[in-house]
C-alpha cells in the first residue's frame, strides 16, 4: 500500500478522505547528490523530475575570438544606461553640428528662448515673458519678498527629503545649457 511505501521511507503520513496526507515537509534529496533507487520512486509518486537538464558554458567563440560568457550576462538596466549614453552622446553632436534631431530640438528651442531674452534683455524690444524677466532685473527685493515664503517652504521639503534619503544633486548645470 502508499502509507507502507512512506513509512519505510520514515515519512509521516496519514489518510485524509480516501487520499494519501503527508503529515510534514521532508527533504528528499538536496542538490548535487546522486539520486537513489527509492528516492526516484518516491518522486515518480508524486509526479516531480527533479532533473534539469542545460549548458554551461565556459567560454563564448564567435569569428575568431573567444570571450568569456560574462559578455552574455546583460540586465535590462545595462541596456537602458547603454541607450541613455548613446542618446546623450547624439544629442550633443547634433548641437555642436546644428543638425535637429528628435533629441537636439528641445535643447535647441530652449537656447533659441535664452538668445532672444537676452537681445530683449539688452536692447529697448520686449515680449510678454521678456517683461517679467526685465521686472525681476529692475526690482529683485519685490520678487525676493514675495519668493520668500513659497522658498522657506520648499527648503523645509528638501530638509526631509534629503534627510530620508542621499540625493545627487547638479548644482544647477546642465550639459546643454
Amino acid at each position: 500500500s502508499q502509507t507502507s511505501f512512506f513509512q519505510a521511507l520514515s515519512i509521516p503520513t496519514k489518510i485524509n478522505r480516501g487520499a494519501v496526507e503527508i503529515l510534514s515537509d521532508v527533504k528528499v534529496i538536496t542538490e548535487g547528490d546522486k539520486v537513489g533507487a527509492s528516492e526516484a520512486a518516491l518522486l515518480a509518486k508524486l509526479n516531480i523530475k527533479p532533473f534539469a537538464y542545460g549548458l554551461v558554458l565556459v567560454h563564448v567563440f564567435e569569428n575568431g575570438s573567444i570571450y568569456s560568457p560574462k559578455v552574455l550576462d546583460i540586465t535590462d538596466d545595462d541596456l537602458e544606461q547603454s541607450f541613455a549614453a548613446g542618446l546623450s552622446k547624439i544629442t550633443s553632436v547634433a548641437l555642436e553640428t546644428g543638425v535637429p534631431t528628435m533629441s537636439s530640438i528641445p535643447h535647441s528651442i530652449i537656447n533659441g528662448y535664452k538668445k532672444v531674452l537676452s537681445v530683449s534683455i539688452g536692447t529697448e524690444y520686449t515680449f510678454p515673458l521678456a517683461e517679467k524677466v526685465k521686472e525681476m532685473l529692475e526690482n529683485p527685493e519685490a520678487f525676493a519678498v514675495a519668493a520668500a515664503p513659497a522658498a522657506a517652504a520648499e527648503t523645509k521639503e528638501e530638509v526631509k527629503e534629503e534627510s530620508e534619503e542621499e540625493s545627487d544633486d547638479d548644482m544647477g548645470f546642465s550639459l546643454f545649457d
